[in-house]
């Protein structure tokens, strides 16, 4: 198992402990061809606490998608295992939530008919739907939009309905694929501070892959870096500073120390290389 950093003899404690809500144990992939065969992760083993807002950054093709993929049950580890509450992952399931870099609405429905898809699968009761779309509706401050398609959406609109529906299936684990990847830098701040706001609330266990160093430090109480391919884990580390984040953190000595120290160790290899 990969031991947390200590910035180098700077000790930033994680929270007191919490049960182990996700298990990666050993996991291998390795993608074959007729002539060869390509090994994408290699002995990845991690645990992620309940409530945990964890942040997977590392060089592009380094794993992070194909190992939150493999944490949603759309793709398989060819060696080791993934558990996710005490259960072996097999397949997608309800406790687990994705959102994705690209827009995934259904541009024939409505931003409120998006949310309450999932719940109509549920066979939820027509009442219960309604109250659950007005919360989440509410939550990303898009209520008056409840009957707007996707195309008359801006971007980050559109990323934050995708949250709300996720959510609104109420999954204990929230899987992010970039999903802030494509917006501009001041969308992209506001739905940072937005994404905080609901994490803060309703305390789901988020696992978030971003190339953005700032995003990883802000958002996240603990940071895996990972090696370039095969993916491999460089180090945890852990980020204390605090519930309440604005924007202003950013420009502390901490945050920044924290940046640097990631920053070294994303491009440490490249240097050996």
């Amino acid at each position: 198992m990969e031991a947390t950093s200590d910035y180098e003899n700077d000790t930033f404690p994680l929270r007191e402990s919490r049960a182990v809500k996700i298990m990666l144990r050993n996991i291998d992939k390795v993608y074959k061809t007729r002539k060869s065969e390509f090994t994408a992760i290699e002995n990845v083993s991690i645990d992620i606490q309940e409530n945990d807002f964890v942040c997977m950054i590392g060089p592009s093709g380094c794993g992070k998608s194909t190992l939150l993929h493999m944490l949603a049950g759309l793709d398989f580890p060819t060696r080791g295992e993934i558990i996710v509450n005490d259960k072996k992952v097999t397949c997608p399931g309800a406790d687990r939530g994705m959102v994705f870099q690209t827009y995934t609405l259904f541009p024939w429905m409505t931003v409120e008919e998006n949310i309450k898809f999932g719940l109509k699968q549920k066979k939820m009761a027509p009442v219960q739907m309604d109250a659950i779309a007005d919360k989440y509706l509410k939550s990303i401050r898009l209520t008056q939009f409840r009957g707007s398609y996707p195309k008359e959406l801006s971007g980050g609109m559109k990323q934050r309905v995708a949250i709300a529906r996720a959510l609104a299936n109420q999954p204990e684990v929230l899987l992010m694929d970039e999903p802030f990847g494509a917006l501009d830098q001041h969308t992209k701040s506001n739905m940072q501070l937005l994404l905080r706001e609901i994490w803060q609330r309703e305390r789901p266990t988020i696992v978030f892959v971003t190339h953005d160093i700032d995003e990883a430090v802000f958002l996240a109480n603990k940071i895996i870096v990972m090696s370039t391919h095969p993916g491999r884990i460089k180090e945890i580390i852990p980020v204390d500073m605090g519930q309440d984040r604005s924007l202003d953190i950013k420009d502390t000595p901490e945050f920044i120390k924290v940046r640097k120290y990631i920053n070294h160790l994303l491009y440490a290899g490249d240097q050996e290389a």
